[in-house]
C-alpha cells in the first residue's frame, strides 16, 4: 500500500512539474500614469493587464494599484486624449507610465455613416466633446451647444421647463418648411419637432422641448456638420444642418461606478420696470381725462407702491439631478448602463417638469468577424406647465402677460377676501394668481429610443453593417379650465381636454465599408448603403365643456352637458435612400471626398419623389509639404473646398395631394347629415427645396498645436422653397403650397483654440465666431407683402417713428399729419410729398443677429478648476412689448418709463400721452436685441487620492444665466427668451464620485 501511495505522488509530481514551471511569482504592482509632456498626473486613467479581465482607473494623484499581477505581464493604459500604451511589467513592483498627448489632429470625429481623423476632413464639421459638455452641468442637451460651435444659434422661446428651443445652423434654409437642423442620436434621424397631441381647439397648449427629454449626462460627443460634403450623406435632411450625437459606451476594464448629482437654486433673471399703483393710477386719471371720462381714481397717492403682481406670480424655486451610472467589460464585452431622475420647479407658480432615464449601451465581440451593438434608452417626461403665450382672441393669457399686464391698483384679495378678478380697464377679468393656480396642465410622455446592430468583417478592410432602430412616443396632455377661476373656462362653464398621440418609427440601415492602403501612399475609404425609414401617427383628443363643477375636473367628463368637440388622426410617411461616399488620400497631402445619396419620399406626388444629392469636397495639407515644414511656423495648415446639394422635406404629409375634411354638417330633407368637402387644391409638381451650397475654409495650428484656428465662408443658396402663396377667390381656395422663389444665405465662421499653458497651471480657450446674412433673392409667384426681395425674412413694413408733438407750434410748422395734438405720435413724412399715407411706411428690423459668438476660459491648478463661459449675438433688433408702451389703451399695467409722457402739466415730456389718438405700428416699438451673456462659472475642485474605496470625488458650484449685457433702453425679460415666461438664473451645487 505505501509503495502503491508512494508511487501516485511521484505519477502526480510529474504530471503537475510543466503546469509548476509555467507558472510565474505574482505579485502587487503599483504605479503612476503622467502626461509624458507635462509630467502632470492623470486622474481617471484606465490600467489593465493584456488578456485579463483585471483593471482599475487611477486617483487624482496618477496613482493605480493591481493585485496577483505575473511578472511578465503587461500593462494596458489609455486616457482621453492620449495615445494608449504597453508597458512590461519585467519583475518589477513599481510600474511607471508616460502617456503622449494625442494630437489634436488624430482626433477621431464621428460624420455619417461613419468616422474620420480630424486632419483627414474634408468639410465643416464642429465637435463638441465630453471634456467640453461636462463642464456645464444642463437640464436638456441643446443647451450644451449654446456658444460651443461657430455658426450655431439656438434661441429659447421660452424659459418653461421643458420650453421649446429653436435651433440654427448657417442662418434659415427656408420660409415655409423646417428650419431644424437633423439629429441622429446613436444613428436614428429625427427633429426637435413637438410631437405633444396638442391642446383646446382655442389654442392653448404650449409646446415642449422634444431634446428635453434625453438625458445630457449620457453624451459622449456632439458633430455640427456645417457644409454640403458634410451633410450631403443625409440628402434630403441635410440643408438645415446635421447634429450628431454620439452616447457613452463601455471601455474594457472593472466595472466603474460613479454617481453625479446637484442641487440648484432658480430665480427670474430680470423683472421689468413697471409702474407702481400710484403711478398707474396717475396713469388712468390722464387717460380718462383725455377720452372725456370720470376720472376713476379720487387719490392716487393713497394707493402708493400697490400690488406686485411679479412677486405674486414668479418665485424662487428648486431643481435637482441625479445620475448612476456603471460601465466597464472585458475585451468582448463592454457596457454602459445610467439611471437618471431630473426635477425642476418652474419659476412660475404651478410649473415644474420631472424626467426619468434609463440607459443601456452593449458591444458584444461575439467572434473575431461578428460583432454586436446595441444602444438603448427609455425616458419618461412629466410637465406641469402654464401657457406661454396669449390664445384664444387673448381669452387665455400667458404667464409672463399675467404678471405684467395686471394693474398695480388692484390688491390680491377684495374685501371679502376673495381674489380680486376686477380692476379699472380689464376686459376679460380673472385673478392673475388665482387662475394660474387653479388650471391644471399636465403633459406626460414616454419615449423608448433604441438601436440594434450587427457588424460583420467580411475580409480585411471590409465590413458589412445592419442595424434596426425604433423611436416609440406616448404622449398625453390634460388641461382643465375651471368656470369659476378663469375666464376661458367660465365662458364654457368648465373647458377641458383630453389628448393622446402615438408615433411608431422604425429605421433600418444597410451599410458596407471598405478601406485600403495602396503602397503607403494611397489610402482609399469607400461606404454605400441602403436605409429605409417610416412613421406612423395615431392621435384623438376629446374636448367636454359644461362640467357640473370645478372639483373634478377632467374625471366627470360624463357629466358635462356641453356637446363636446372630438377628434382623431393618422398619419404615416416613410423614406427610401441609396447613398454612396468615397474618401480618398494621396501621401497625407490631397484629400478628396465625394458623396451622393438618392432619397425617395412618400411626401410627394409621384414622379416627383426622388431626389438626387451629391457634393464635391478636396483639401490639400500644405503642412506636410518640406517648403511649409521648412519655415517653422505652421504644425498645421490645410485648405479645403467643398460643393453640394442637399433637400428640405419637412412640410408635412398629404401636401401634394387634394385633402378632404370630414367634420361638417349639410342639411338634406330637412336633416342634418354629415358630409366633407375639399380643403385643399392638390399639386403633383410639388417637389423638394434644394439647398446648392459652397464653402472654402482654412485649418491652422501653432506652437505644437497648442493655438487652432479653422476659417470658412459659405454661400447657401434654397431653391424652390416651398411657400404657400394667395389664390384668387374664384378658385374656391384661399392658399396653395407651391415651389417658388429663392433664398441666399452667406457668411463667415472662425473658431479659434488655445492651450495657453500646460503645467501646474493650466489655461486653454476655445472662441468661435459667425457672421450670416439672410435675403430673399426672388419671391417667384408669392405675392407676400411680409417678404421683401433683398431683405431677410421676418423684416416688416412700418411707419417711422419721429417723437412726439410737443406743443401747437410742432403741429403748425408741418403739413404731412391732420387732426393731431400736442402729445401726439410724430410718424416722417418718408417719401416727402407732403402727405401722410400707406406710402410712408418703410422696410425696418433685423430679425437675426449679425454676429454670434462664444467665449469659453478653463483655468486649473492642481486639484482646482474654473470654466467661464461668455456667449452673446449682435445686430438682432425686435418689438418692445406692445401693450406696456400703448399710452392708447388701459387694459395693461405700463412701463415705468410713461411716466416722462407729455401731458398739460409736463410739456416737456419726451413720450406719448394718456389717450393718444394715432397709435400706429411703427418703429416706436423697435429696440436693439443684442446682448452679451455670462452663461456658466463653474469652480470645482477634484480631492486628491483615493477615500474609503472612492476613487475620485469632486466637488463643483455652478451659476447659469447670471448676468446679461445689453443696450440702453433694452426692455424685457430677456433678449434671448420669451416674454410668456421669463428665463431663471440658476446656482447649482454638485457632486461627482466615481467608485
Amino acid at each position: 500500500m505505501m509503495k502503491t501511495m508512494m508511487y501516485l505522488w511521484c505519477l502526480a509530481g510529474l504530471c503537475l512539474a510543466p503546469y509548476a514551471q509555467a507558472q510565474q511569482p505574482s505579485t502587487v504592482v503599483t504605479g503612476r500614469v503622467t502626461d509624458a509632456v507635462t509630467g502632470e498626473p492623470l486622474a481617471g486613467a484606465t490600467v489593465a493587464v493584456k488578456g485579463s479581465a483585471g483593471s482599475t482607473q487611477t486617483d487624482a494623484n496618477g496613482a493605480f494599484q493591481l493585485s496577483q499581477i505575473a511578472e511578465n505581464a503587461i500593462l494596458l493604459a489609455s486616457f482621453v486624449g492620449y495615445d494608449p500604451e504597453e508597458v512590461p511589467v519585467a519583475g518589477r513592483a513599481e510600474v511607471p507610465i508616460a502617456l503622449e498627448p494625442q494630437s489634436v489632429l488624430d482626433e477621431v470625429v464621428v460624420v455619417g455613416y461613419g468616422t474620420q481623423q480630424r486632419k483627414d476632413l474634408t468639410g465643416a464639421v464642429t465637435s463638441v466633446s465630453a471634456s467640453q459638455l461636462e463642464k456645464q452641468p444642463v437640464a436638456s442637451m441643446d443647451m450644451l451647444l449654446q456658444g460651443k460651435a461657430a455658426g450655431v444659434q439656438i434661441s429659447q422661446s421660452s424659459g418653461a421647463p421643458g420650453g421649446r428651443t429653436s435651433i440654427r445652423v448657417r442662418g434659415a434654409s427656408s420660409v415655409n418648411a423646417g428650419n431644424e437642423p437633423l439629429l441622429v442620436i446613436d444613428g436614428i434621424p429625427m427633429y426637435n419637432s413637438s410631437k405633444d397631441p396638442g391642446g383646446t381647439s382655442y389654442g392653448t397648449f404650449s409646446a415642449t422641448n422634444a431634446l428635453a427629454s434625453i438625458n445630457p449626462n449620457d453624451i459622449q460627443s456632439v458633430e455640427v456638420l456645417k457644409d454640403a460634403s458634410a451633410t450631403a450623406i443625409y440628402g434630403s435632411r441635410g440643408s438645415n444642418g446635421v447634429l450628431i450625437i454620439t452616447t457613452k459606451r463601455g471601455k474594457t476594464g472593472n466595472a466603474q461606478v460613479n454617481y453625479n448629482g446637484y442641487y440648484g437654486w432658480q430665480q427670474p433673471h430680470s423683472r421689468l420696470d413697471l409702474m407702481n399703483g400710484q403711478e398707474h393710477a396717475d396713469f388712468l386719471n390722464d387717460w380718462a381725462e383725455a377720452s372725456d371720462l370720470p376720472k376713476p381714481f379720487d387719490n392716487p397717492q393713497s394707493i402708493g407702491q400697490g400690488t406686485d403682481w411679479q412677486d405674486l406670480i414668479f418665485r424662487q424655486a428648486g431643481m435637482t439631478d441625479h445620475q448612476v451610472s456603471v460601465s466597464g467589460g472585458t475585451e468582448n464585452t463592454r457596457y454602459f448602463i445610467s439611471g437618471n431622475y431630473f426635477n425642476q420647479d418652474g419659476i412660475v407658480i404651478n410649473s415644474g417638469m420631472e424626467r426619468y432615464a434609463l440607459r443601456l449601451n452593449v458591444d458584444q465581440q461575439i467572434n473575431k468577424r461578428l460583432k454586436f451593438i446595441q444602444s438603448l434608452t427609455f425616458n419618461r417626461t412629466i410637465n406641469r406647465s402654464v401657457p406661454i403665450a396669449n390664445a384664444g382672441a387673448d381669452n387665455v393669457r400667458s404667464a409672463g402677460e399675467r404678471a405684467y399686464t395686471a394693474s398695480p391698483t388692484a390688491p390680491l384679495f377684495d374685501e371679502n377676501g376673495d381674489y380680486t378678478v376686477n380692476w379699472y380697464g380689464i376686459s376679460k377679468p380673472e385673478s392673475p394668481v388665482n387662475s394660474l393656480l387653479t388650471t391644471r396642465n399636465r403633459l406626460e410622455g414616454d419615449n423608448l429610443l433604441g438601436n440594434l446592430g450587427l457588424e460583420y468583417t467580411i475580409a480585411e478592410g471590409l465590413t458589412a453593417k445592419s442595424t434596426v432602430g425604433v423611436n416609440l412616443m406616448n404622449r398625453a396632455n390634460e388641461e382643465f379650465y375651471p368656470a369659476a377661476t378663469t375666464y376661458i373656462g367660465g365662458l364654457f362653464d368648465g373647458l377641458g381636454i383630453l389628448a393622446s398621440r402615438r408615433i411608431t418609427n422604425v429605421l433600418n440601415e444597410n451599410v458596407v465599408t471598405y478601406r485600403t492602403e495602396l503602397a503607403d501612399r494611397h489610402r482609399l475609404e469607400a461606404t454605400g448603403g441602403f436605409t429605409w425609414q417610416t412613421e406612423t401617427s395615431r392621435s384623438s383628443s376629446t374636448q367636454p365643456t359644461g362640467f357640473p363643477n370645478d372639483l373634478l375636473g377632467n374625471n366627470a367628463i360624463g357629466g358635462t352637458t356641453g356637446t363636446p368637440a372630438i377628434a382623431s388622426d393618422l398619419t404615416d410617411w416613410s423614406i427610401a435612400s441609396f447613398l454612396a461616399r468615397v474618401n480618398y488620400q494621396f501621401n497625407d497631402r490631397l484629400l478628396a471626398t465625394a458623396t451622393i445619396r438618392a432619397d425617395g419620399s412618400s411626401k410627394f406626388a409621384k414622379g416627383n419623389q426622388w431626389g438626387y444629392f451629391p457634393s464635391m469636397a478636396l483639401g490639400y495639407r500644405l503642412s506636410e509639404e518640406e517648403f511649409i515644414k521648412n519655415t517653422g511656423i505652421w504644425d498645421d495648415l490645410k485648405i479645403r473646398g467643398s460643393y453640394g446639394v442637399t433637400g428640405n422635406q419637412e412640410i408635412g404629409n398629404y401636401q401634394s395631394l387634394a385633402r378632404l375634411v370630414t367634420n361638417l354638417l349639410y342639411i338634406f330633407d330637412n336633416q342634418l347629415v354629415n358630409g366633407a368637402r375639399q380643403s385643399s387644391l392638390a399639386n403633383q409638381a410639388l417637389t423638394w427645396e434644394k439647398s446648392d451650397q459652397w464653402d472654402v475654409g482654412v485649418d491652422m495650428g501653432f506652437w505644437n498645436n497648442r493655438l487652432r484656428f479653422v476659417f470658412d465662408y459659405y454661400k447657401k443658396n434654397t431653391n424652390d422653397l416651398l411657400f404657400t402663396i394667395n389664390l384668387p377667390a374664384y378658385s374656391g381656395y384661399s392658399t396653395a403650397l407651391y415651389n417658388t422663389g429663392q433664398l441666399e444665405n452667406r457668411g463667415v465662421e472662425v473658431e479659434l483654440n488655445a492651450d495657453l499653458f500646460e503645467n501646474d497651471f493650466t489655461w486653454s480657450v476655445q472662441g468661435n465666431y459667425a457672421y450670416n446674412r439672410a435675403k430673399m433673392v426672388s419671391l417667384g409667384r408669392s405675392a407676400s407683402t411680409s417678404l421683401f426681395v433683398g431683405h431677410a425674412p421676418g423684416v416688416s413694413l412700418n411707419y417711422v417713428y419721429d417723437g412726439i408733438f410737443r406743443n401747437d407750434a410742432e403741429i403748425a410748422a408741418q403739413s404731412h399729419q391732420t387732426g393731431v395734438k400736442p402729445g401726439d405720435m410724430r410718424y416722417r413724412d418718408v417719401n416727402g410729398d407732403g402727405v401722410f399715407n400707406a406710402d410712408d411706411r418703410e422696410i425696418v428690423g433685423s430679425p437675426q443677429p449679425k454676429h454670434i459668438f462664444g467665449l469659453n476660459n478653463q483655468l486649473g491648478y492642481k486639484g482646482w478648476s474654473l470654466g467661464i463661459f461668455l456667449q452673446g449675438e449682435l445686430g438682432r433688433e425686435g418689438n418692445r412689448i406692445s401693450r406696456l408702451f400703448d399710452p392708447s389703451e388701459v387694459a395693461s399695467n405700463k412701463a415705468h418709463e410713461l411716466i416722462n409722457r407729455w401731458s398739460p402739466s409736463n410739456p416737456d415730456g419726451t413720450l406719448p400721452r394718456a389717450g393718444v389718438a394715432n397709435w400706429l405700428g411703427s418703429t416706436y416699438l423697435l429696440q436693439d436685441m443684442s446682448y452679451v451673456k455670462l452663461r456658466n462659472v463653474q469652480l470645482a475642485y477634484q480631492v486628491p487620492g483615493r477615500i474609503a474605496g472612492v476613487s475620485s470625488l469632486q466637488v463643483y458650484l455652478s451659476g447659469q444665466n447670471l448676468v446679461t449685457f445689453t443696450r440702453d433702453g433694452f426692455f424685457g425679460y430677456d433678449p434671448d427668451g420669451g416674454n410668456g415666461y421669463p428665463t431663471a438664473s440658476t446656482v447649482l451645487l454638485g457632486l461627482n464620485i466615481g467608485f
